[in-house]
């Protein structure tokens, strides 16, 4: 299939992206706008339509990931790239575009070590006795010395 028959979805793919913290910034429309005119040059009118009538709400990932599920494992890793690019584009770290990514591989039927690189993994020390910690932090610091 070639790309200008799969613009729509990927535009849905990437307004989704865009959408993942509930809110369309600026800067994730320009980057869905510009990566979009990158690759298809002028945009269809179908595709201007999409742009400013998006419905989050609507948005269905598993269809809008359907035309891509039969491209080469390298191919449905370039979306994730696409969709990672949109998430990066207002600057701020967020656990739900990170999960909307997580959503895509899975949707794409890419394994996890795809997703290496592009999402937010949180570390923790395998000695670590949680209960321990979070005692510490809820009782908080030492209250400060009285003035003499």
């Amino acid at each position: 299939m070639a790309m200008t028959d799969r613009i729509v979805p990927l535009c849905d793919l990437l307004l989704g992206a865009a959408y993942a913290d509930k809110e369309l910034k600026d800067q994730e429309r320009d980057e869905v706008r510009a990566l979009l005119e990158e690759l298809a040059g002028e945009l269809p009118t179908e595709v201007e339509l999409r742009l400013s009538g998006f419905d989050p709400a609507t948005f269905d990932l598993e269809t809008a990931a359907a035309p891509f599920r039969g491209d080469t494992e390298d191919e449905r890793k370039k979306l994730l790239v696409l969709v990672s690019a949109v998430n990066e584009s207002d600057e701020e770290i967020d656990f739900s575009e990170d999960d909307y990514l997580r959503d895509l591989a899975k949707a794409l039927g890419l394994p996890k070590k795809a997703l290496e690189g592009l999402t937010m993994e949180i570390e923790q020390e395998e000695d670590v006795d949680l209960t321990d910690l979070f005692a510490e932090v809820r009782k908080g610091p030492p209250p400060p010395p009285k003035k003499k």
